[in-house]
């Protein structure tokens, strides 16, 4: 689809660091073919597509204000409670006891969410910010993970994509006047001997990882060597929701593997789960404290730069990563997010401290067959979830082999790495 991105006469050298930006995202394996420069008539940043247009301004534009959907302002130093009423407006480099805030609305739900960098955008910094924030929107990236990673660009040379841990700002969980608030009913990621409150795992460990649905997946899955399966039951109302929890654990300890159980932590808990599986809307739901105590081993799921840079601040057990390709099996709050970036976010994390190695346990998902499994794997993750490929299919076994020809074989659970608490 053709993208059109206009800028002011009045900025027109933005033009040239909008094309540096473009470039650099092309040798990371973005098409950016589709996308033409050009100058507007109006005083606003315009990306224009078939799908209609969105517009962005900036006081480096000009100190009149215009309407638009992001407004980028460079020029304060200090805001009100005030100042963050407006969805569309995004507060950058906000100074805040030491640090330097960037401070927006989700455009979703209008929830304030914020960044904190060591340093300020500095006024020579402000056009290649905002050079990296329109190019990232072209692309696609939501406001979230185009501020993260504009943010991180600030850090390196122009010819380079951010891919270091340090580079990047770190997502504020926590601050009473923004009433940034994060309800994650967990006091402290970190024990007293600095490890992680969750378990551990290998990343070897993981492999195939099929989500499914019923028990009788389960058992036939674990039957065939399958050593990590998901049991996700989407109808909180089955009658035999609890049978089927309390059936997978048992079978998950008889053949030593990796169950998780997605979303009901609770339950996970009384019966004594190896591990629970939560997306970004439940985290609030649930009580990461409870889950530490019990030693049960938690898995996140994450759609980007944002989420997954503001999850590893509690330390799961591994992070989902997308979802990669067109799936029908979840409604997804999010765009189909590919190869280039999958690869892109394994580099990221593959430079985040776990434990007392470097590199969180990753899974990919979404849309993951036979057909692009190895491509998904040379990415680096850890793992690939699979649903369809396995529970449509005629032959799981065969699906299953097909996939050991993919995925090296995996470790058993007793190479799991214990935390001492």
């Amino acid at each position: 689809m053709k993208m059109r991105i206009l800028v002011p006469s009045s900025i027109i050298d933005v033009t040239d660091e909008i094309q540096a930006c473009l470039s650099l995202a092309k040798q990371q394996g973005f098409d950016i073919d589709n996308i033409e420069l050009g100058v507007s008539s109006t005083q606003l940043v315009e990306l224009v597509s078939l799908h209609g247009a969105t517009t962005i301004f900036s006081d480096i534009i000009s100190t009149d204000l215009y309407d638009a959907n992001y407004l980028l302002r460079y020029q304060e130093r200090t805001f009100q409670d005030s100042h963050i009423k407006r969805d569309n407006v995004v507060h950058l480099s906000i100074e805040d006891q030491g640090v330097s805030l960037d401070v927006w609305r989700h455009p979703s739900n209008s929830e304030v969410r914020a960044l904190s960098s060591e340093r300020p955008i500095t006024e020579a910094q402000r056009i290649n910010h905002f050079a990296w924030v329109i190019a990232l929107l072209a692309l696609d990236f939501p406001i979230e993970d185009c501020l993260t990673l504009a943010r991180a660009q600030l850090n390196v040379s122009r010819e380079t994509w951010a891919s270091e841990y340090s580079l990047f700002p770190i997502p504020v969980l926590e601050h009473s006047m923004l009433g940034i608030v994060t309800d994650w009913n967990f006091e402290g990621s970190v024990t007293p001997n600095n490890t992680l409150a969750f378990g551990l795992l290998s990343k070897e460990s993981l492999g195939l990882y099929p989500v499914v649905d019923d028990i009788a997946w389960i058992e036939r899955l674990l039957a065939l060597g399958v050593n990590t399966i998901q049991l996700r039951i989407k109808n909180s109302q089955q009658s035999d929701l609890e049978q089927q929890i309390v059936q997978a654990i048992e079978l998950g300890k008889q053949y030593q593997a990796q169950v998780f159980i997605n979303d009901y932590w609770q339950l996970a808990i009384e019966h004594g789960a190896f591990g629970v599986h939560l997306g970004q809307e439940d985290i609030n739901e649930s009580n990461l404290d409870a889950l530490a105590q019990a030693n049960v081993r938690l898995g996140l799921s994450t759609h980007g730069y944002y989420e997954l840079l503001r999850i590893t601040q509690i330390n799961p057990s591994y992070i989902a990563l997308g979802h990669i390709f067109p799936t029908t099996t979840k409604q997804m709050p999010s765009l189909p997010q590919g190869l280039v970036r999958l690869k892109l976010y394994q580099q990221l994390i593959d430079t985040i401290p776990y434990g007392d190695d470097i590199g969180f346990p990753t899974v990919a998902i979404g849309g993951i067959d036979l057909t692009n499994a190895n491509q998904v794997w040379q990415c680096g993750v850890s793992s690939l979830a699979v649903v369809r490929a396995i529970t449509l299919s005629n032959d799981p076994k065969s699906v299953v082999d097909a996939f050991a020809k993919v995925i090296p074989p995996v470790q058993t659970t007793e190479s799991i790495a214990e935390v001492t608490l």
